[in-house]
């Protein structure tokens, strides 16, 4: 079930554990939002990390349905979902699990992102 919003949502659908590691090892800052088909708060979750990642023009939000990639549960040790993390040049940095506490994932966020050099 897919909840309709205002906006439109603009993410990077991974569908296997090479797309994960691709998009990881291309974006030196980005999020990565695991969840699971009919999880309510999954899809709850990603409107609002959404909104928190447009503050961050580089920033990109990739996406994996843990149903699809299951390879990705032992990868990333995903024990329950949603699981949201971020990356920094290519490392998991942060993780939060089920309940998503936004500001504390923002400030990470504004913490990592001044310590970008962009080229």
């Amino acid at each position: 079930m897919h909840h309709k919003h205002g906006v439109n949502i603009v993410y990077e659908n991974l569908t296997n554990i090479y797309e994960y590691r691709k998009f990881v090892d291309a974006n030196q800052l980005c999020v990565l939002h695991v969840m699971k088909s009919g999880c309510s708060v999954c899809y709850a979750v990603l409107p609002q990390l959404d909104d928190l990642i447009q503050q961050f023009p580089r920033v990109k939000l990739g996406v994996i349905n843990q149903n699809k990639v299951e390879d990705i549960t032992r990868q990333l040790s995903i024990f329950t979902v949603p699981v949201d993390l971020i990356f920094f040049q290519g490392k998991e940095v942060h993780r939060q699990a089920r309940f998503i506490d936004m500001q504390r994932f923002e400030r990470q966020l504004v913490e990592l992102n001044d310590n970008i050099e962009y080229k």
